[in-house]
């Protein structure tokens, strides 16, 4: 634990949350060099001194530096803005609303992926962006986890988005906790680091992780590969036709088989139950096509039964995926 000359630590202080300047630079995307100037010149905050002189930053500092950047982005000067307190930052941010904001609405609202967002600075660096994309929508931004569950009131929720400055062990029930409450169905994590500790417990998850900084346009990619690799292109009343073409299976036969062994570890029968019953229908499914082949006189009939089946199939596939995101179940 580094002694520090300049500053001293309050007892609140927690040493281990504080980042050197290099991380600070790869988190907010500002030099080294302009970090150096803005403190030398403007005091835009006041990092703590290591007994080697290194520079330690808080998670506070950090907000605060995304803000002042994102500022500058927008035309102010440095020297107009370093002084002002957070709120007034912010208050300057929202003045852009007006006029850069986009107001585009998806070309069908009904059909777009939901998508929410809880953060210090990625909420504000989206609504100060113009983002127009047909598949997916923002149902919220929220700056913090009691704003979103004071004020989170979509039901249709499809895409959580969490940003932590970094992440700890001891954060991700705290992060599993606001994912299965959002009522989701997919969570992307962007975090600025974390240990090997938390990486491991991150790897066991479904979760996708993608480390800061992240630009806007990588957002959009890795909300829109979530999208596609997890099939959740809405449609206004999620009905499917019975005459039309099963979707294809979601789960193997040896995912299925995993998945109800799992309910020894989660004291819960679902996996099993649920499983059982999807490869049940899958194996009348199999007979079905077997019948089409073998009873020429009865094989439209088979054929309808089997693709009913697969329909059946597919929503208890859903109604096992529900319960493998509730529980944080892996299937890797």
């Amino acid at each position: 634990m580094p002694k520090l000359n300049n500053v001293l630590p309050t007892p609140h202080t927690n040493l281990d949350s504080m980042f050197k300047i290099g991380a600070v630079s790869r988190i907010t995307n500002i030099p080294v060099d302009t970090l150096r100037i803005w403190e030398r010149r403007y005091s835009v905050v006041v990092p703590f001194r290591s007994e080697n002189s290194d520079r330690l930053y808080s998670t506070e500092d950090i907000k605060r530096l995304n803000l002042l950047k994102m500022l500058v982005g927008r035309g102010h000067t440095i020297g107009t803005v370093a002084r002002l307190e957070n709120e007034k930052l912010i208050e300057r941010l929202e003045i852009h609303d007006a006029n850069t904001v986009s107001k585009d609405i998806p070309n069908d609202p009904d059909k777009a992926v939901h998508v929410a967002v809880v953060g210090d600075v990625l909420p504000l660096q989206i609504q100060h962006t113009q983002i127009n994309n047909s598949a997916f929508m923002f149902s919220g931004l929220y700056r913090s986890e009691a704003d979103f569950y004071e004020n989170h009131q979509d039901d249709k929720l499809d895409v959580l988005i969490i940003e932590y400055p970094a992440i700890q062990e001891d954060h991700l029930e705290k992060i599993h906790n606001l994912f299965k409450s959002s009522g989701a169905k997919k969570l992307i994590l962007i975090y600025g680091f974390t240990n090997s500790a938390a990486k491991t417990l991150l790897n066991e998850t479904e979760y996708t992780y993608i480390q800061a900084p992240v630009t806007i346009d990588h957002l959009q990619s890795e909300i829109l590969h979530v999208i596609e690799k997890n099939k959740l292109h809405n449609s206004p009343s999620e009905s499917f036709d019975l005459n039309g073409k099963a979707p294809l299976r979601n789960y193997t036969n040896n995912e299925l088989i995993k998945l109800s062994s799992a309910s020894a570890t989660i004291k819960c029968e679902c996996p099993q139950h649920l499983s059982s019953m999807i490869l049940k229908l899958v194996q009348f499914e199999v007979y079905s096509a077997e019948c089409v082949s073998r009873y020429k006189k009865d094989a439209d009939l088979h054929a309808l039964l089997g693709n009913m089946t697969g329909h059946a199939r597919s929503i208890m596939e859903q109604a096992l995926t529900k319960v493998i995101e509730a529980e944080g179940i892996s299937v890797k």
